[in-house]
């Protein structure tokens, strides 16, 4: 079964500081106490319906080891700026929640 990836409290606390209004789960942390989160998907939608912000997770291989990254594609209006951001930084992530993660982390302390 999958298991929903939430935002960390970090990113959590910027997406409150940007202006979040969304969906937010009450969760348990490690030592069983109670805890606001949102869902990377949840997070991801908010970019990119309040902020025009697309991010594409990518996976890629090189000498066979696998690592994820990711772009951020800015959305004008109905029509999408293929020409992403191309001054980001290239983070080699272990997973594709930390590539998300990353992604979002960067979008908020950046761009917004």
């Amino acid at each position: 079964m999958t298991q929903e990836a939430y935002c960390s409290k970090e990113v959590y606390r910027l997406l409150i500081e940007k202006g979040f209004k969304g969906e937010i789960h009450t969760t348990f942390d490690n030592e069983g106490y109670t805890q606001a989160a949102i869902t990377h998907q949840t997070a991801m939608a908010w970019l990119r319906e309040v902020h025009n912000l697309f991010i594409e997770p990518r996976v890629g291989e090189t000498n066979g080891k696998t690592w994820y990254d990711f772009d951020i594609i800015p959305i004008n209006g109905r029509e999408i700026a293929w020409n992403h951001y191309n001054n980001l930084p290239f983070v080699e992530c272990n997973s594709y929640e930390e590539a998300i993660e990353v992604a979002l982390k960067y979008c908020l302390e950046n761009l917004i």
